[in-house]
């Protein structure tokens, strides 16, 4: 604290140049040619750091000091000046510490560069890649302030990458999506017109899709596919295969369907007897019963069957009296049938002549003969047919022997042997029947084609088995799990119900997922899995009510936050939290937790909504802000013409209108906040020249009055008499002379009058109060400059350090108010007394570092 009582400040060693400083005569301009020559040797040190540092440490002068620290730029030799001019040179201080801080921020950001760019490294390598560490990545990048081009470079480069990265997952979802698309399309062509379908066609589609779902699995980018989407994908197309067993069965049935009505067809209604056609079309799968097409067929068959039946029964009815006519219309159609060459029609006309008893009928002789010759041509006939036959059987013998070398599908394959066996069957109706060797090959060849057919339905039958014992397998775990979990003990605080949650659900996939099962065992299964499955679903009903009850809480809550207060944010992210919790802990069902959280994110929505459009009210009053400031700036800056005197007044108004404009946007506060301290700083710049001005002539004004009153003085130290016209001329002098400010025109006029009155009168005694006011004079320049910190000369030292102790003493006295320096200046200005060159420049030096003598 005593440190204002030595020349130098504490803390700064004296120059090593001028060691004997304090012993040499020093006056005002080796003092300045010193500063400008410290300046110029400042100016000499760029490019050289550590000599700037070394100059800075051992120089006195602020200025040179200032000038050097401007060619300091390295962070460790900013850090050494400033620890060591801290609290001796502020200026220097600060602009270390500016340098200082622009070379951390420029490190800070490049380090933050390097994280987000190592970051983007990271998710560019990481097998999945998520949006949200994309939009993590994105918000910290432009967290960061301005940054080097390339950093800049390097984080486009690799965002690209990521960039292409998720937009080959959403192209990948979308194919995905395509692909289920696709399938569904599918299964509902083959529900809805699986008879224009065939299962070939149906499988090869399948087939088709799979390949093109293999190829997306083995995309990179397989892993960031929604689970959902492939759950979904695998559900339709087990659906598809179900449909698809259905498909094929539907078309064997059609098959067998069509070759029992085209061999009934083939056959003559009188030999067709309708309750074994009943019997054996009932006993035909139900599809083909269902098929339109196939009822009509086997509709009209029955009537023609029911005409046949019905003229036969007319005809017994009147036996004795229609034989005759009937032998004659048979005989007739047989002939007619023979002509036309309806070999099946002759042959059934020929039976329905031997059926006639020729005792009844009474053929005459003509019709003996034609009835010989008929049978003759009918078994002329029978012969080509009987050789046609054998023809054709050649020929379905070759085809069925011929079967297994093509690559049919089983479908297609099982429906191609059986309709070789029908019409087999219809060549042994029209063609007779074959020799037994021939029946054989035939046998063994469609057998031996029906094989891999055989061995499908077996594989079928067996994978029906194996699904039985699967779903078996699956009641037991269930029942082993309720045992277990302990669902049904009373105590729900000791289950494990996500647990049971997750295991139930699994299962009923697993249980959705079984492939076919036999119709005789498919429903007692079901009925045993529902069985076991209520032993879980049923505590986990009551239970996931209590957690609904408890979501609807939560939701509740969170509907009755106030946006207004600071806190909800944080009430939200723990409502968030907690909601997290509870559905790890318990899921719901999915449509019941779809609703929960779509009402819950509603909620939280709606604060979100309400506080965002505070926040918008809260930008539009900074907006406003931002604009009153900006009127505020343009009557600054329009104040520049204005008179200099109403300058501060105007300033002083506009800081305390700024004062109470509240905030502006945070993007405009610097521009803002730069234009107003502009527009000060030139206003300030504009009163500070105009008082340095005003100062100047008040201290050119006090050398002029204090040089007058030393002449004055001097002349009646003299004991010089003045004649009347030089008195007038030190009058005129003294009135040219501008007036001082305040008291201290009064004082120095006090002191010109009296000067002037004892120089009319001679006055020795004023003489005599000049010399011995000298010392007093001097002791109070003295004063003033220890004071003010101002030099005193040299050959003062040793007075000047006691009368240093003396002003430390006087001002740790309690109860004394030590006078100000304006008053002290007003004393010495005003005191009568003998003064020389010297004195007078020193008296001025301490005006002029006072505000211009202002008392």
């Amino acid at each position: 604290m005593f440190d204002f009582i030595f020349k130098r400040p504490a803390g700064n060693p004296p120059s090593k140049e001028a060691p004997d400083m304090a012993q040499e005569p020093d006056s005002s301009a080796d003092v300045a040619a010193a500063k400008n020559a410290a300046v110029t040797q400042a100016g000499t040190l760029a490019g050289n750091e550590p000599a700037a540092v070394e100059f800075i440490l051992q120089c006195e002068y602020a200025d040179a000091r200032f000038k050097a620290a401007h060619h300091i730029h390295s962070r460790q030799l900013l850090e050494q000046v400033i620890q060591a001019i801290r609290n001796t040179d502020r200026r220097v201080a600060k602009l270390m510490q500016r340098r200082l801080e622009v070379i951390l921020l420029q490190e800070k950001t490049e380090r933050q560069a390097d994280e987000c760019i190592a970051q983007a490294q990271r998710l560019i390598e990481a097998p999945s890649l998520m949006p949200n560490h994309v939009a993590d990545l994105d918000r910290a990048w432009a967290a960061i302030a301005d940054s080097e081009q390339p950093m800049r470079d390097a984080f486009d480069r690799v965002r690209a990458v990521l960039r292409e990265r998720l937009e080959a997952q959403a192209a990948l979802q979308r194919a995905v999506i395509d692909v289920r698309t696709k399938l569904q399309k599918l299964t509902r062509a083959a529900t809805e017109a699986s008879h224009v379908f065939t299962p070939e066609r149906l499988l090869q589609s399948l087939e088709s899709l799979e390949q093109e779902m293999a190829q997306y699995y083995a995309d990179r980018e397989a892993q960031t596919l929604p689970q959902h989407l492939l759950s979904e994908f695998e559900k339709q197309r087990d659906h598809f295969r179900q449909t698809l067993v259905s498909v094929e069965k539907r078309h064997e049935a059609m098959a067998a369907g069509e070759a029992a009505l085209a061999g009934w067809e083939e056959m003559s209604p009188a030999i067709l007897k309708e309750d074994e056609l009943q019997r054996v079309w009932r006993a035909l799968p139900a599809l083909v019963q269902a098929e339109a097409a196939l009822e009509a067929r086997f509709d009209a068959l029955l009537v023609r069957i029911g005409e046949v039946r019905k003229a036969k029964d007319g005809a017994s009815k009147n036996v004795e009296q229609g034989h005759r006519q009937y032998f004659t219309q048979a005989l007739d159609s047989m002939e007619k049938a023979l002509e036309s060459g309806a070999l099946q029609v002759a042959a059934d006309q020929h039976k329905a002549l031997r059926s006639i008893d020729s005792n009844k009928a009474s053929p005459s002789n003509a019709q003996t003969a034609r009835l010989a010759k008929a049978r003759g041509e009918l078994q002329r006939l029978q012969g080509w047919a009987r050789w046609g036959g054998n023809i054709s059987r050649e020929e379905l013998l070759k085809a069925a022997e011929e079967l297994p070398a093509k690559s049919h599908p089983v479908a297609e394959l099982a429906k191609k042997v059986g309709s070789l066996r029908e019409r087999w069957k219809s060549l042994d109706i029209s063609a007779g029947p074959a020799s037994k060797e021939l029946w054989e090959r035939f046998d063994t060849a469609c057998t031996a084609a029906y094989e891999p057919a055989a061995a499908h339905f077996k594989k079928l039958a067996e994978e029906r088995h194996a699904n039985l014992e699967k779903a078996r397998s699956i009641i037991t775990e269930v029942k082993q799990f309720a045992a277990k979990s302990n669902c049904a003990d009373g105590d729900p605080d000791g289950v494990d119900w996500r647990a049971v949650a997750v295991f139930s659900a699994k299962t009923s996939q697993l249980w959705q997922r079984l492939g076919p099962i036999d119709r005789k065992d498919k429903k007692s299964a079901d009925t045993e899995f529902e069985t076991a499955m209520r032993l879980l679903s049923g505590p986990l009903a009551v239970r996931r009510e209590v957690e609904i009850t408890h979501r609807e809480k939560l939701i509740v809550e969170a509907s009755g936050l106030n946006p207004a207060d600071r806190r909800t944010t944080d009430a939200l992210r723990a409502l968030q939290e907690r909601w997290q919790e509870c559905a790890k802990s318990l899921p719901l069902e999915r449509k019941d937790e779809q609703a929960l959280w779509q009402r819950f994110r509603n909620a939280c929505d709606a604060v979100f909504a309400k506080r965002k459009e505070a926040a918008n009210a809260a930008d539009a009053d900074r907006r406003l802000h931002l604009r009153e400031k900006e009127a505020l700036c343009a009557t600054l800056e329009a104040l520049e013409k204005e008179q200099s005197e109403v300058l501060p007044k105007k300033m002083r108004e506009a800081a305390e209108a700024w004062s109470r404009i509240g905030p502006v946007p945070r993007s405009s506060e610097q521009q803002i906040e730069k234009r107003y301290r502009s527009a000060l700083a030139i206003l300030e710049k504009r009163v500070n020249d105009v008082q340095r001005s005003a100062k100047e002539a008040q201290v050119t004004a006090l050398r002029d009055k204090l040089k007058l009153c030393r002449a004055i003085e001097q002349l009646i130290a003299n004991d010089r008499a003045a004649d009347d016209a030089e008195l007038m001329q030190i009058q005129a002098e003294w009135q040219t002379v501008p007036e001082l400010a305040g008291a201290l025109e009064r004082a120095l006029r006090t002191r010109f009058e009296l000067a002037m009155a004892a120089l009319k009168t001679a006055d020795r005694q004023h003489a005599a109060l000049l010399q011995r006011n000298r010392a007093v004079l001097e002791r109070d320049v003295l004063r003033l400059e220890i004071i003010m910190g101002i030099e005193s000369p040299p050959e003062l030292s040793r007075e000047r350090l006691q009368l240093q102790v003396e002003v430390l003493q006087s001002s740790l006295k309690a109860g004394q108010r030590p006078p100000s320096r304006q008053e002290l200046l007003l004393q010495l200005c005003g005191l009568s007394a003998l003064t020389d060159h010297l004195l007078d420049s020193r008296i001025e030096r301490v005006a002029a570092r006072m505000d211009g003598g202002k008392s």
